[in-house]
């Protein structure tokens, strides 16, 4: 799940900070000044910070001229499609405000027009997160009828095969008949649902 997003200027001042829970409660000036420094130190030594990892968490990076977006996720979850909802934010906080920050006068209040968007891209996010070890999954009628052109990873291969032999499955059946961890199976469903490839069975 998502716990906190932050946007951030390159020089460390947080402009933006959106909480979903309490399990990170840091002062945003406080981390978003960390984050940054981890970005500049990254474009020095490389092309910049794609992620950060602790022992139980991501945070996944998306960078401007003279911004950075930053969402802290579970370590567990996939952050190919977290990564994306990051880049539109951060996207559409360029497109209202560049030109504000060229003058800045240090009012943070006035970015809070970004809450509705923020929480509509996320939403998807963690709706897709939801629990749905116990609920069936089968595949989209296009994939059933072509192969996906996305690029797939073994486990997501795995997921494919069987939900394609046994028209649905659920995660334990995953878990059971592709010999996948619990971890490895969730990981490639959320993707494979995230990208509209698999689907929750609905009910009659």
């Amino acid at each position: 799940m998502i716990h906190n997003i932050w946007i951030a200027k390159d020089t460390g001042e947080c402009l933006y900070h959106r909480r979903y829970n309490d399990d990170i409660n840091v002062d945003e000036n406080l981390i978003t000044s960390f984050l940054s420094a981890i970005e500049i130190f990254a474009q020095n030594v490389d092309s910049g910070c794609e992620q950060l990892e602790t022992k139980r968490y991501k945070f996944v990076y998306a960078q401007t001229d003279n911004t950075v977006t930053v969402a802290c996720i579970d370590k567990q979850d996939d952050d190919a499609y977290i990564k994306k909802e990051v880049e539109a934010i951060q996207n559409e906080f360029k497109s209202r405000f560049s030109k504000m920050l060229e003058n800045w006068n240090g009012r943070v209040e006035l970015f809070s027009t970004m809450d509705e968007f923020v929480d509509k891209r996320l939403s998807s996010f963690n709706s897709i997160l939801g629990s749905f070890k116990n609920k069936k999954l089968e595949l989209n009628e296009m994939i059933i009828k072509q192969k996906p052109k996305l690029k797939l990873s073994p486990q997501q291969e795995k997921v494919i095969s069987l939900i394609r032999y046994k028209g649905t499955a659920t995660l334990q059946d995953i878990c059971k008949w592709m010999k996948l961890t619990e971890p490895d199976a969730e990981i490639a469903a959320k993707s494979l649902l995230h990208n509209n490839i698999i689907r929750e069975v609905t009910s009659a």
